[in-house]
């Protein structure tokens, strides 16, 4: 496997680990338990690194702080999935659109002076949606990080292309919330694994799937005081 590249990255367990972040901006994030972009912070400045810190450290004994890279239009959420056995079966990525407040927990100027990481910082929210595919330049890069992790079943990998290069910020070895969006142009993991495993059907290694665009929104529902008394009274 290349070598894999991440951005910096520091565990803080007391303030004075604060001290040897020398990067900014910068990410804080939860070690465990954040799932979802939950207590999730961007400091630009030393005054908000300290104070994002202190929040973090009365939640968690633990937390991350992460080197900010790229720009919002170079990131990708990646899956790669191989057979309960560990053989390859394929991969896909979405490239996320973050221009939409649904898609982004963190929107702010960015007025840290680094003019490469482009006029807006943006973190997802999770919520993503986007353009999907083969996108080669990330599936490739990606599939080598997992064969070289000994996956078995489906790996999300979240990474922004920078300079042609992937930087990896976070796997998740489990199905990703975008696991829908996948089955929508014929990617669907769950459906591969059961019919191999279960139903004993053969693996087609690189199966094709459709590529474009998809977007999520909003919908509304109205519902009716009696309905919600029902609800409340089924939860008890």
């Amino acid at each position: 496997m290349d070598t894999l590249t991440t951005p910096r990255a520091h565990a803080v367990a007391s303030l004075a680990d604060l001290d040897a972040i020398g990067t900014l901006p910068a990410v804080l994030k939860p070690s465990v338990g954040g799932g979802g972009s939950m207590n999730l912070f961007l400091a630009q400045t030393r005054a908000e690194l300290d104070t994002f810190g202190r929040y973090l450290l009365g939640l968690y004994p633990e937390f991350i702080v992460q080197e900010y890279v790229g720009t919002p239009q170079s990131e990708y959420t990646v899956g790669v999935l191989h057979t309960m056995d560990g053989a390859y079966v394929n991969s896909i990525a979405i490239r996320r659109h973050l221009g939409a407040a649904i898609s982004s927990r963190i929107r702010v100027p960015n007025v840290s002076g680094r003019a490469e990481l482009g006029p807006t910082l943006v973190i997802s929210s999770g919520f993503s949606h986007g353009d999907i595919g083969r996108f080669p330049e990330v599936t490739v890069p990606s599939a080598r990080i997992a064969a070289a992790l000994g996956a078995q079943g489906a790996v999300n990998i979240q990474c922004r292309l920078v300079d042609g290069e992937i930087y990896v910020f976070e796997i998740n070895p489990r199905f990703s919330g975008t696991t829908s969006l996948r089955a929508m142009v014929g990617y669907n993991e769950p459906d591969v694994l059961i019919r191999h495993h279960v139903l004993g059907e053969p693996v087609e290694p690189g199966f094709a799937y459709a590529e474009g665009t998809i977007l999520r929104g909003l919908s509304e529902t109205y519902v009716s005081p009696g309905q919600m008394a029902a609800v409340a009274g089924g939860a008890d």
